[in-house]
């Protein structure tokens, strides 16, 4: 958990023409997180003496002030460890300009001249370094801070020209911007500034942090409001207002927070990299506790429930759309389903009949197969022919026993000997009866396997791995679940009802007979471990590459209330051990539609590969 880079930014109660009053504010922010070890601090442009200061900007004396109050932070920059960056006035050869400081372990390293907040008492500059000394080299917006294994740009100007200055900063090879600036507020500014730098963010595949001073500042002619937030690769880390430091007197107040860059991330984002040498080492700061940003247990979809809504009802819509895509091109109109009662098959069903909708095709275009074996539990069985009616699909409903115990005999396979020919031969034969049918009636059988199974190897080699065309696989089973609540909304009280009770049963292949009572005895999450668990470590896999101890610390902060430390790191070698073993499957995996983002056939590995150097990374881990 070293690989991670702390930044605190800092909006600073100010006061015009007072930049005693407004060092003070900072020194106070600076001892009130001196606790957090912050690598970078950031405050805003200005935040020495604020451009409500009119005139008196241009004053020598105001310099001068401020030039009192930099020193200050120098020296404090000295017990402080890490970087400060603020804004003030200075004279350069007689001629005041409006600056950005650079100070660490006692000295300034340089000054950047900002732009930006076009107002007449505001003063204007150029772009280009003024160095701290005159031994020092002039420098460009294009310098690059390294810190840790980031690389930063500055940016001192408004948020809304940042899309002018980003497309030539991140060819620099930066993994972060920090933009210290100054702004007048109005309803709408915060809200714009947010999404405008969430897009950029992903866009560049960068973190921005910006700061925009404003708190305690004059009201005419402009109205001004702190705002500070940090995005990463798209992902909102905080966002913060002086409205929402929850209280009465808000405008006058200074707030602060940080969080942490992780570098892993930002390196497996960053689409412009570049062999461009940094101009200034940041020194790192040790001593770092704990991880500040929050780390979500269910990443893939977005934690805000109107946007996980949002989310799942796109991407219900493109599992539909492909599918019809896929009917339409082949000019096969009948689809062929093997329908369980189970997550899986249900959200198949669902998806195959509002395809059939799209296309205007009668429902019972969708051969719905029950195929009832040894583990069949009559909850699932039911439940499965009570959904496929209140659909109007045709229901096909072919028991395998008798087939299947022939097929024993045939293999002279001894079928009270339950074990892995016994499951994998009843899967194969409902895969045959899936593909006969498709042909007898000129069909396209659709798969049901979702990306949990493929990425733990949990379905069986030529029996459930295959179809004509799978439309779960880039769903987690933990996102299946909640897709299939979500669409209960969609139906009749009759069909929500099933869907509910679906959504409630234990996860089962139903291979193994059920118990005396007729209950499911086989439950995946019992062998397996929690899918909620596993779909974090594949997210955190997939997307950012991150090495086994990562996941093990990430998934501990995470589930912390949910899982010991003891259980995760179980459930994490038994995921880097299946993932491994399982991919000879997927490198032979049906048509599929990559939805998401994250998926498992953009990370490309042997079918032969081992896990023994993953393994090896949670060797020390007790």
């Amino acid at each position: 958990m070293n690989s991670v880079i702390r930044l605190c930014c800092c909006i600073n109660r100010v006061s015009s023409t007072n930049p005693a009053f407004c060092g003070e504010s900072i020194q106070d922010l600076l001892e009130e997180n001196s606790s957090f070890r912050a690598d970078i601090t950031l405050f805003p442009r200005l935040a020495l003496c604020p451009p409500s200061s009119g005139a008196m900007l241009k004053s020598a004396a105001i310099s001068h002030l401020c030039e009192e109050s930099l020193d200050q932070l120098r020296l404090s920059s000295a017990q402080n460890g890490g970087c400060i960056i603020v804004g003030l006035v200075k004279s350069f050869y007689g001629k005041l300009t409006d600056v950005i400081a650079v100070i660490q372990n006692g000295e300034v390293l340089g000054f950047l001249p900002a732009c930006g907040f076009n107002s007449p008492n505001t003063i204007s500059s150029s772009e280009g370094w003024y160095p701290a000394d005159s031994a020092s080299s002039l420098l460009s917006w294009d310098t690059l801070f390294c810190c840790g294994d980031l690389k930063f740009c500055i940016c001192p100007c408004p948020v809304k020209d940042l899309p002018l200055h980003l497309p030539r900063l991140a060819k620099t090879g930066c993994h972060a911007v920090l933009v210290p600036y100054y702004e007048p507020a109005t309803a709408e500014s915060a809200k714009r500034d947010s999404e405008l730098v969430r897009c950029l963010s992903e866009t560049f595949g960068i973190a921005i942090a910006f700061v925009c001073g404003g708190q305690g500042d004059t009201s005419h002619p402009n109205a001004f409001q702190g705002h500070a937030a940090v995005y990463e690769s798209g992902n909102m880390l905080s966002d913060h207002t002086g409205q929402s430091i929850g209280n009465n007197t808000y405008a006058l107040e200074s707030f602060s927070f940080c969080r942490d860059l992780d570098c892993d991330i930002l390196n497996a984002c960053q689409r412009f990299p570049s062999a461009q040498q940094p101009d200034i080492i940041i020194t790192e700061n040790t001593g770092k506790k704990g991880l500040l940003r929050e780390v979500h247990n269910d990443p893939f979809l977005p934690m805000q429930q109107q946007e996980a809504e949002q989310y799942l009802s796109t991407l219900f819509q493109l599992q539909v759309e492909s599918l019809v895509s896929r009917v339409t091109n082949t000019g096969l109109h009948r689809l062929v389903l093997g329908v369980s009662g189970g997550l899986d098959s249900t959200l198949a069903l669902l998806v195959c009949h509002q395809a059939l909708k799209q296309l205007e095709l009668p429902s019972q275009n969708l051969i719905a197969i029950t195929m009832p074996g040894f583990g069949t539990s009559d909850r699932t069985y039911y439940n499965a022919l009570s959904l496929i009616s209140a659909l109007g699909a045709e229901n096909r409903d072919i028991s395998i026993k008798a087939s299947v115990l022939q097929h024993f005999e045939d293999i002279g396979h001894d079928p009270s000997l339950r074990d892995v020919t016994y499951e994998n031969a009843q899967a194969r034969e409902r895969t045959q009866i899936l593909f006969d049918v498709a042909n007898s009636c000129r069909g396209l059988v659709v798969g049901t396997g979702d990306m949990s199974e493929d990425a733990l190897g949990w379905c069986t080699f030529g029996g459930d791995h295959l179809a004509s065309y799978n439309v779960n696989v880039c769903l987690t089973k933990t996102m299946i679940r909640k897709m299939v609540t979500y669409l209960c909304s969609r139906f009749d009280d009759q069909v929500s009802s099933i869907l509910h009770d679906i959504v409630d049963t234990p996860v089962s292949p139903e291979l193994l007979p059920p118990d005396e009572s007729g209950k499911i005895q086989q439950k995946t999450e019992d062998i397996l471990g929690s899918y909620t668990l596993h779909d974090f470590f594949l997210y955190y896999l997939l997307k950012y590459n991150f090495p086994p101890k990562k996941l093990y610390y990430y998934a501990c902060l995470a589930f912390s209330e949910e899982f010991s430390a003891s259980y995760i790191l179980e459930k994490l070698k038994v995921f880097l051990n299946r993932f491994c073993s399982g991919q000879f499957k997927r490198s032979c995996s049906p048509d599929s539609a990559d939805i998401t983002d994250v998926c498992l056939s953009r990370y490309p590995i042997p079918s032969d590969c081992s896990a023994q150097a993953l393994l090896s990374d949670l060797s020390d881990i007790r």
